[in-house]
């Protein structure tokens, strides 16, 4: 007599129906979305506070400690400095989440990681909202799909990870679109696309106009483009717009920081018109897509397509295209090109990318599920992973870190010039790691630092700086310096304090 083989041993069916049983509990959008979210939570905040925080990640934090420190939320300072290079909603935010939750490395990554899984849960909003017509039988398939893309993206990965300012003005924009989307049924929707606007500019500056531009565009194919504009939805939102940017713009404008040379010639016209180092041919965009957009470039290519189609009969194709095409010709035309500006045109390629692969997962409706599955896969291995830190920069964060653990935190603490601005850039960690409220000289503290306060100095400019400033060198540690203004017993102390710095 056979025996009779157990059905869950051997049978070929057996691992199929495991898999579409699956598939599609994975297909209901409270698993779908609760899944995709705790995707993006452990991409954006995962294993990312192991390593100290360094460049503009620690100004940017720093930024925002000042805040609560001096108490000043208007005219933002870096140690001791005026900033001007961006505008203040991500540093009011930063600020808030140290204010109830402390300062630290942790607390400093948190919004911007949160603020990325907001853009997930946008993308997947937005897609569903716009192209769920062309898959009638499961709107949230492409959604799905498209979020999954975004999420997976490996420069959104990256720029999601760490103290950027990408998901903030990325999450207003994405807002901006559905008003604009829905503004053109409905002139209601141009309050809160006037609301997402002025987000926008305080997150970023001009970027977060980008949704207007939209909105006009669809406006004029829709021909209600007039009866938009004088809408009295349009008027209320320029008035909020005017009571909101317009306060913060006087104040900075007569604080005597020559912010309107430095932001909008300095940082907007450099890019837009010079270049500077970043001087890069009108495709260099194209080519960086071609060379690092895997593995969704073949999806987003066919997505395209099939969304240039029938984008003049679906306005939520129209939306995708318009917006992606406006993105692509801005920061082309810019003179100056960084990878980073990329960041706003992913979830336009995820769209498309959702929606070529709804079409495949018509066939393999087990897609999104094993999709996901090497997704999780793949941010399991980042996060174990961590960042990347070259030896040289571990050498100077180190360094800097060594010169924060035993600043005085009674006295006065100042900044070279050459520290807070020479390459690299030490100032940075120093500043947040180090006391509050840090000071930078003009150039070698001479008649601004006095008695008894401390001066950090780069070695090789060490001797010039404790000669013209009658200060004892009190210690040395890599690239940095600590002076005393003074005291020899202050240098005699240091020493010891030192001694496993060497």
């Amino acid at each position: 007599m056979r025996g009779r083989m157990h059905p869950s041993a051997g049978d070929p069916g057996t691992g199929a129906t495991r898999l579409a049983a699956a598939s599609a509990v994975f297909a209901r959008p409270v698993v779908h979305l609760s899944a995709i979210a705790l995707l993006a939570a452990a991409l954006g905040i995962g294993g990312v506070a192991r390593e100290p925080l360094d460049g503009d990640s620690a100004m940017y934090a720093t930024i925002a400690r000042t805040i609560l420190d001096a108490g000043e939320w208007t005219h933002l300072t870096f140690n001791g400095v005026p900033y001007v290079n961006k505008p203040p909603l991500h540093f009011w935010l930063n600020a808030l989440a140290f204010r109830f939750l402390g300062t630290s490395t942790f607390t400093a990554i948190l919004v911007p990681g949160l603020l990325g899984v907001v853009c997930v849960l946008l993308v997947y909003a937005l897609v569903r909202r716009t192209l769920s017509e062309d898959e009638a039988h499961d709107g949230a398939r492409p959604a799905l799909l498209a979020a999954l893309v975004y999420v997976t993206t490996p420069e959104v990965a990256h720029w999601s990870r760490g103290v950027h300012l990408e998901t903030l003005v990325t999450a207003w924009i994405l807002l901006g679109l559905l008003a604009a989307y829905r503004s053109v049924a409905d002139p209601r929707a141009i309050l809160w696309l006037g609301v997402t606007a002025i987000g926008g500019w305080f997150a970023k500056g001009p970027q977060g106009l980008l949704p207007v531009v939209v909105a006009v565009v669809l406006w004029a194919h829709a021909g209600v483009l007039v009866a938009r504009v004088r809408s009295r939805w349009s008027l209320v939102a320029a008035l909020l717009a005017v009571a909101t940017v317009g306060p913060w713009l006087v104040a900075r404008l007569g604080e005597g920081s020559d912010f309107g040379r430095a932001y909008f010639e300095g940082q907007i016209g450099q890019v837009l018109f010079e270049g500077g180092e970043l001087i890069r041919g009108p495709f260099w965009y194209i080519g960086k897509l071609f060379r690092t957009y895997w593995p969704w470039l073949p999806a987003a290519l066919v997505g395209i397509v099939m969304l240039a189609g029938p984008w003049r009969e679906s306005l939520g194709a129209r939306l995708w295209v318009v917006y992606g095409a406006i993105i692509l010709l801005v920061i082309s035309a810019a003179v100056g090109k960084k990878s980073r500006y990329l960041f706003q045109l992913y979830p336009a390629l995820a769209a498309a990318s959702g929606i070529a692969l709804a079409r495949l997962a018509r066939r393999v409706p087990s897609l999104p599920f094993l999709l996901f599955c090497g997704a999780a896969i793949a941010t399991l291995v980042v996060v174990a992973r961590g960042e990347h830190v070259s030896r040289s920069q571990r050498a100077h964060t180190e360094a800097a870190l060594a010169i924060a653990a035993v600043l005085p935190r009674a006295a006065t603490v100042w900044l070279t010039h050459e520290v807070q601005y020479g390459q690299p850039q030490l100032g940075k960690i120093v500043g947040f790691y180090g006391p509050p409220l840090l000071r930078t000289c003009r150039a070698t503290c001479d008649g601004e630092a006095k008695g008894g306060e401390a001066v950090i100095a780069r070695d090789h400019e060490a001797d010039a700086v404790a000669s013209a400033l009658g200060a004892a060198v009190r210690a040395r540690h890599g690239v940095l310096v600590l002076l005393a203004v003074g005291s020899t017993r202050a240098e005699h102390a240091s020493t010891r304090d030192f001694r496993d710095f060497r």
